[in-house]
């Protein structure tokens, strides 16, 4: 029996577990191996976790996807392949988090006997080959306890929550949170922990935890708690909050005592520094806001209403349809969220460069184009606001002061495209410049244009566009 399954996931979360040799401390791929007994099958089911640093992979393109090959190979202690098995996958980089990584998460069985467990990864961009291996001891019926399973998540599955999320992986009724190096950080510094007991009859025991540093010493001592064990066995689990834990290499120790024996479970993992947190974190969160879920997941009802103002300047009415200001605050974040992944040029990258370039325009509208007087109009409600952002900043730009009869008045020339020009007049005085005419079907012409300007800057403008305004202004 071999499966495999894979999740991406970002360094922060830290987790999993096995007190089993090779922990890998330096930068590299990450294996960890964790044993649960089976006594029905006299199997060990074993859980390998395989964590790939994106900084080891060469994205297909920037800010993209990373594909790469895995290969697995579990053999006995004679060199006899029991398994092996290798295939493709891909996963989105981390963007700025330079710790960030996926994981491959391989599920197997194996009978009483010692085993070597050995993966290799190969970047599909650059080639580059790494590989890692651990050495384990299957199980017995005399085993009586699984690994320690840590993590700095493990909820339970329920009747309308069964499947993982992306990110975790499941064992028995419990979803945990995968990785295979445990990290906490003082943002996060609850940590999980999950150990099967196993027992041939019914029996009862106490279950203790403690937390060792580096050089041996406890830092915290749980209070040896009464457990019962069923026969055939029992999960038990718990969470310690380690808030205040100083930063640097743990290992946590489960000490179980069932029915007159004794056995020790650890696992190791991290805390992080404060202040390196902090700075991962602003990292983190100015990573996320590149993502169109990122950019939309951090605002409130007020500001997704924002947001979604100005977009009946570029879609139409049917694409807004589904929208109501009943809608939950969930519900606003997923269809903002959908209305620009249909629109992203570059839907194989983390950015959507047309989300950032339309809200850089109202933005950029707000401040150059607010108008003042007795009804105050926000920048991109104005006529230039709409333009501006429905097409960006023009090529070019005719500006006028107020000469004779012509009032002070902008020609906007977008060259490159569909060759739109417009022309805005302020016929308040008040820095209220007005559309009057353009060559934009889409757009409302003044009838009165020419009239309004005067025949000299009719004439100026033509011949800024390059156009024979003169003509077309009898028209109207």
């Amino acid at each position: 029996m071999l499966s495999l399954s894979k999740f991406a996931l970002v360094a922060a979360a830290g987790v999993v577990p096995l007190s089993l040799p090779a922990y890998q401390r330096e930068p590299g791929v990450v294996l960890r191996a964790v044993r649960f007994y089976r006594a029905d099958q006299d199997r060990t089911r074993v859980k390998g976790l395989v964590q790939i640093p994106f900084s080891l992979l060469q994205p297909t393109r920037p800010g993209g996807e990373s594909s790469y090959t895995v290969s697995v190979r579990v053999a006995d202690s004679t060199g006899l392949a029991l398994y092996q098995q290798s295939w493709q996958s891909r996963a989105r980089s981390g963007g700025a988090d330079a710790e960030a990584y996926t994981v491959e998460i391989v599920d197997f069985a194996v009978a009483p006997g010692k085993y070597r467990f050995e993966v290799g990864v190969q970047d599909s961009v650059s080639g580059r080959k790494m590989s890692t291996a651990t050495d384990l001891q299957a199980l017995s019926d005399s085993s009586v306890a699984s690994d320690l399973l840590i993590a700095p998540e493990i909820r339970l599955a329920t009747a309308n929550d069964t499947v993982p999320r992306p990110g975790e992986f499941r064992t028995g009724n419990n979803l945990v949170t995968a990785t295979a190096r445990v990290r906490l950080t003082p943002l996060r510094a609850q940590v999980f922990y999950l150990l099967e007991a196993y027992a041939n009859k019914e029996g009862e025991g106490t279950l203790s935890v403690a937390i060792r540093d580096s050089a041996g010493g406890t830092t915290t001592q749980t209070q040896a708690l009464p457990v019962k064990v069923t026969a055939g066995g029992s999960v038990l689990k718990g969470q310690l909050d380690l808030t205040g834990l100083p930063p640097g290499n743990y290992q946590m120790i489960a000490d179980l005592k069932l029915d007159g024996r004794t056995i020790q479970r650890s696992a190791d993992f991290s805390m992080a520094g404060l202040t390196e947190t902090l700075a991962r974190d602003t990292v983190r969160r100015n990573a996320e806001r590149v993502t169109d879920e990122g950019y939309f997941g951090g605002m409130s009802a007020e500001e997704l209403d924002q947001a979604r103002a100005p977009l009946d300047y570029i879609a139409e009415t049917r694409d807004l349809a589904p929208w109501s200001k009943a809608l939950s605050l969930e519900a606003k974040r997923r269809f903002l969220t959908q209305f620009w992944k249909q629109r992203d040029p570059t839907p194989g990258t983390v950015k959507n460069e047309r989300r950032e370039s339309f809200y850089a325009a109202i933005d950029y509208a707000n401040k150059a184009f607010k108008e003042g007087g007795r009804n105050p109009v926000s920048g991109w409600h104005s006529d230039r606001g709409r333009v501006y952002a429905k097409n960006g900043a023009p090529d070019d730009i005719l500006r006028r002061q107020q000469e004779g009869r012509a009032p002070p008045y902008e020609v906007w020339n977008y060259a490159k495209g569909k060759g739109y020009y417009y022309i805005f007049a302020d016929r308040s005085g008040f820095g209220a410049f007005t559309l009057v005419y353009s060559n934009d079907l889409k757009e409302t012409s003044y009838p009165g244009w020419a009239e309004l300007l005067g025949s000299p800057a009719v004439s100026d403008a033509g011949r800024f566009l390059g156009v024979d305004l003169a003509s077309q202004s009898r028209r109207f």
